[in-house]
């Protein structure tokens, strides 16, 4: 498996510092640095560097910053600003004794955990990461598990907002695997996710 702590220079650690501060880390005119999340996981470099490249392409400037134990705490501290996460985890961490199994039901769930300060994005139901038994259907009684991006409340503006969810739009479960099957064959996260944005137009 692919497990990689990217940092984008020194710059990086810099914008970890303000990952979504209204001041500049530079100048009080010029935009914030936002920190896009995750752990080590090949799952969790890519869509980290999906959204972050998502948003650079709706007029954000962010970075990216994996390798994280604790992403959840990253966010919640405003170490980051951005976490993509599979929801039904989410509902797992959140309220473990929940009884939501759909996808529908999970999305709900997380909408009523968020902690504040903390916003999610629409979920991309072509992205259902349940374990499957061998004829293919959900293993028992497994909680929905689709590909989400949380964020700080507010950073966002409309057209930024719309590309997280545009993102959401186009992720399939196939897609996602075959974007990380080419990063273990030796593709760079950055370079993956940049073809698979290219791909859907994004």
């Amino acid at each position: 498996m692919y497990s990689v702590a990217v940092r984008r220079t020194a710059a990086a650690i810099l914008a970890a510092a303000c990952a979504f501060t209204t001041l500049s880390c530079a100048s009080d005119d010029a935009a914030p640095v936002v920190v896009v999340g995750g752990n080590s996981t090949t799952e969790s470099v890519l869509l980290a560097e999906i959204y972050s490249q998502a948003l650079d392409r709706a007029g954000a400037d962010s970075t990216v910053s994996t390798g994280s134990a604790t992403p959840l705490a990253d966010l919640d501290a405003g170490r980051i600003a951005v976490l993509p996460a599979r929801n039904g985890a989410l509902v797992d961490r959140w309220n473990p004794a929940s009884p939501a199994r759909t996808p529908d039901e999970v999305v709900a769930a997380v909408n009523s955990a968020l902690p504040q300060g903390i916003s999610v994005s629409d979920a991309a139901d072509g992205t259902d990461l349940r374990l499957r038994a061998p004829g293919g259907a959900p293993e028992g009684a497994a909680r929905s598990q689709s590909i989400v991006a949380l964020y700080r409340s507010g950073i966002f503006d409309r057209r930024q907002l719309k590309k997280l969810n545009y993102v959401a739009g186009e992720l399939t479960t196939e897609g996602l695997t075959e974007s990380i099957n080419q990063i273990e064959s030796g593709t760079s996260p950055a370079d993956a996710a940049r073809s698979w944005l290219d791909a859907h137009g994004l």
